[in-house]
């Protein structure tokens, strides 16, 4: 399956019932990424989802080196 969203900084959460996954997947997109923005204090949506995934990436184990055996 496949889903096109549309994450902006002025999303308004539709009032009723979600009409599709997709709407309803815009929501939950929405709320995400507003929440990174405030959690990370930055300008934009934009900008929280960055920053959002560069703490994810810098939380990953770094790779143990390979040692030269010989």
């Amino acid at each position: 399956m496949t889903y096109t969203l549309n994450i902006t900084d002025d999303y308004v959460t539709p009032e009723g019932p979600m009409p599709d996954n997709a709407a309803y997947l815009t929501f939950v997109m929405n709320m995400a990424a507003a929440s990174y923005a405030k959690q990370y204090a930055a300008a934009d949506k934009k900008a929280g989802i960055t920053a959002a995934r560069e703490a994810y990436n810098a939380a990953l184990p770094q790779p143990v080196e390979a040692v030269d055996a010989a």
